[in-house]
């Protein structure tokens, strides 16, 4: 099979399951808009977005997890991941959605994927760069590998990827840096188009090119990939929740 096909299948799946997406909260693009809400109300940010780099250690019941968080790529996304953990926020809470060969997820205080605030209020936007992951230089033509598009996209075919993207939503910068999204990056969960709020995953795959584009990535594990695996092969129900709650806490070390 061509590798293309294994790239437009959830290309397509994931685009339009985001569509479909709404989005009730405000979304906070000036870390000085913060509104109040449970996390920022208890930590009182101070509207200071950090820079540089920064050391975090999941302290999972499996076992430790060091993480490198780069402020200099995802400043926003970092200062919120910060100060949540050294609120307290995360400690106590649960990897509620794990899969094997894909990532484990973990910060949602509701323990469902339905949860969680940021500091700067409900939620806050994307910190991304597409022409990071070259899709300003894909078309959806060239990843269907000859193959036709949907009736649905029908008109489509020269677009690229990132203004296939921009048609849902997605505002880039190039201001940003965005990281690899490969094995051990530390990502943002959303529901679509700047909709972050407390939520993260760790990859365990080598390569997630169907999330290029979609989601803010801010750190990378440089110490206990082993437990994120572990983690990932735990057993799980239909709704891939481990069966036996795997909890954290989380040290910002600097």
């Amino acid at each position: 099979m061509n590798k293309s096909h294994l790239f437009i299948i959830p290309l397509f799946a994931l685009a339009f399951l985001l569509i479909s997406c709404t989005r009730a909260n405000p979304v906070i693009t000036n870390p000085n808009e913060m509104q109040s809400s449970s996390a920022g109300a208890a930590m009182k940010f101070d509207g200071k977005v950090l820079t540089g780099k920064h050391t975090v250690i999941l302290k999972t019941t499996k076992g430790d997890v060091t993480v490198e968080l780069d402020a200099d790529a995802a400043p926003m996304t970092v200062t919120n991941f910060v100060w949540l953990a050294k609120a307290g926020y995360y400690n106590g809470l649960t990897f509620h959605r794990v899969i094997p060969g894909f990532m484990v997820q973990a910060g949602d205080p509701n323990g469902d994927g339905t949860g969680g605030d940021s500091i700067f209020g409900p939620t806050f936007a994307d910190e991304i760069n597409a022409d990071s992951y070259g899709l300003q230089n894909q078309t959806l033509k060239d990843l269907t590998g000859g193959q036709a598009l949907p009736s649905n996209l029908k008109g489509m075919e020269n677009l690229t990827i990132k203004q296939f993207y921009e048609k849902q939503g997605y505002v880039y910068s190039t201001k940003f840096r965005s990281l690899p999204m490969r094995r051990g990056a530390l990502a943002m969960a959303n529901r679509g188009p700047n909709t972050n709020g407390s939520q993260f995953f760790v990859i365990t795959a080598e390569r997630t090119p169907w999330l290029e584009g979609k989601h803010t990535i801010f750190g990378i594990v440089t110490a206990g990939m082993d437990v994120v695996d572990t983690i990932s092969n735990v057993a799980r129900n239909p709704q891939d929740k481990p069966e036996t709650p795997v909890t954290m806490t989380v040290e910002v070390v600097n």
